[in-house]
């Protein structure tokens, strides 16, 4: 199963990696398939800063595809990625009201919902029975390696972020590293 490992001590915020899925995804203004989210925490004399890049984590148990009227959403069964079929979405927002990671962007111009779609006209084949060796356009740009493109999502060895959802709700393709101890 395919999915992001995050080095939550590596990422500076510098949004490299929006900027990146923007361009890639040619996204229009508004919708935002990667966001970096800052969280501060503590005080004098030790205040605490963290950035945490999140996107679609295309989940084991997606909520989003179950909530899909119309059978749009769809998980990739050898590679687990989580896609919206265009043809069939009718723009309900059905799905961005279930994920609790506010992965579904709902586009006005098209008056469609679309997601990450961990750059699967990168990463696989055109057949998508392989991979090419390539990385999603996030990771490919990171300048502090913090993104990691993972072809082998386990379970988690780390706790995720104090303010992540909880996992066990859709069972995230998403692994964390602290690189030194939990702040939170």
């Amino acid at each position: 199963m395919l999915g992001f490992r995050i080095n939550l001590a590596r990422c500076v915020g510098c949004r490299a990696c929006e900027v990146a899925c923007r361009q890639e995804m040619n996204t229009i203004k508004g919708v935002r398939y990667r966001v970096v989210l800052e969280r501060q925490g503590g005080g004098f004399p030790a205040p605490k800063r963290l950035f945490v890049s999140i996107s679609c984590n295309h989940c084991k148990e997606p909520a989003c595809m179950k909530a899909c009227p119309t059978g749009a959403i769809s998980k990739d069964p050898m590679w687990g990625i989580v896609l919206i079929d265009q043809e069939k979405c009718v723009g309900c927002r059905y799905c961005a009201a279930v994920c609790p990671y506010g992965a579904p962007q709902y586009n006005r111009a098209t008056g469609k919902t679309e997601k990450c779609t961990l750059c699967v006209h990168r990463v696989l084949t055109k057949d998508r029975k392989a991979l090419t060796g390539y990385k999603p356009a996030c990771v490919a740009t990171c300048p502090a390696k913090a993104l990691e493109f993972v072809t082998d999502i386990g379970e988690p060895t780390e706790p995720d972020p104090s303010h992540f959802a909880d996992r066990t709700l859709t069972k995230p393709a998403v692994e964390f590293t602290w690189g030194w101890e939990n702040p939170w």
